[in-house]
């Protein structure tokens, strides 16, 4: 008998094996899961940090199931939320998300991994105020949709040891209202993957030298556009156990 049952797809349990208990024994995964479906009051998991008074944040509670962040009114200040979880890239973190912006022509979001759960306001951790790509970070790699790169392009970025930033257009443009699930994934050498929809859009080389805190989120307003919405639905994280 093969001591290894491969999987290529999914395993589905239907029927009784979806009501009763379907394993016996103790589960042992290899990496690491974490699973946040943000069905949680506002004390919960996560920090919100506000970068210009014009900026405002709101979790929502009872009627949604997600986390409503709301951009604030003045434009090109960004907020920040993220997690306080330390993850190593020798362990081949990766971070994925669900979530739809209401407004991608007057919004600006990132999402990746970065050094620092703050910037010095307005910027972003990496961002394309003016349309180029910068970095405050030092090291930080995730997707940024940018109202100011024009057409909603999602981007994969990242910037290593505070050098240049790098960015690859993934050619898909976001369109209002609509989910997407976005994967971020570390190899050991500090190489980024990118997926939207569990399609690879984006690699970049040598992205980060180090990554301390995963699953940051950088929310804001573009071109005047005043107070725009961003909807998370879940996050979950993996990682080998160190």
């Amino acid at each position: 008998m093969s001591q290894q049952v491969r999987v290529e797809r999914e395993l589905v349990y239907d029927n009784q094996a979806d009501v009763d208990i379907n394993i016996k024994g103790n589960p042992d995964t290899k990496r690491m899961v974490v699973v946040d479906e943000f069905w949680y009051d506002s004390q919960a998991n996560y920090t919100v940090t506000l970068d210009g008074t014009s900026d405002a944040v709101a979790a929502t509670v009872g009627g949604t199931s997600g986390l409503t962040l709301t951009t604030g009114t003045a434009d090109n200040e960004i907020s920040f939320i993220g997690t306080g979880l330390i993850f190593d890239i020798t362990q081949k973190p990766v971070i994925e998300i669900r979530v739809s912006l209401t407004d991608v022509s007057g919004t600006v979001f990132f999402f990746g991994f970065s050094d620092a759960n703050t910037e010095t306001s307005p910027a972003g951790s990496i961002d394309a105020d003016g349309g180029t790509v910068t970095a405050v970070a030092t090291d930080a790699a995730g997707i940024l949709v940018d109202a100011d790169l024009g057409a909603s392009s999602i981007y994969s970025v990242s910037v290593n040891t505070g050098g240049t930033a790098q960015s690859q257009d993934s050619a898909l443009d976001w369109a209002d209202g609509v989910e997407y699930v976005l994967r971020v994934a570390l190899d050991a050498s500090g190489n980024v993957r990118t997926y939207v929809n569990g399609v690879e859009e984006g690699y970049l080389a040598s992205a980060v030298a180090d990554v301390p805190l995963c699953a940051v989120i950088n929310f804001g307003t573009r071109a005047n556009d005043g107070s725009n919405t961003v909807m998370l639905r879940s996050l979950k994280m993996w990682q080998d156990h160190a």
